[in-house]
């Protein structure tokens, strides 16, 4: 029931463009995991720890993403909850 309640303000625009932002950062991470486990053999210790920092990185990005999108969405729904 709170789910439908809740479908209303993640379609909000500025809420979609964090969870596309979210669903894109989570991408390109499991990408570069992926490429790292394709490559494994030819590529550079270097690249390899350049190659993991940054799928981390990714993935930070993403954690955080979907903090504040949850967030914001909580945040608005309670907010109107309490005005009605």
């Amino acid at each position: 029931m709170q789910q439908k309640e809740l479908d209303k303000y993640y379609r909000e625009k500025t809420n979609l463009r964090l969870k596309y932002a979210a669903v894109i950062s989570i991408t390109i991470a499991v990408i570069l995991m992926i490429a790292m486990v394709i490559w494994l053999d030819s590529i550079s210790a270097g690249m390899l720890l350049f190659m993991r920092g940054c799928a981390g990185l990714f993935a930070i990005i993403f954690v955080v993403l979907v903090a504040i999108l949850v967030y914001r969405v909580n945040a608005s729904y309670l907010k109107d909850k309490t005005r009605s």
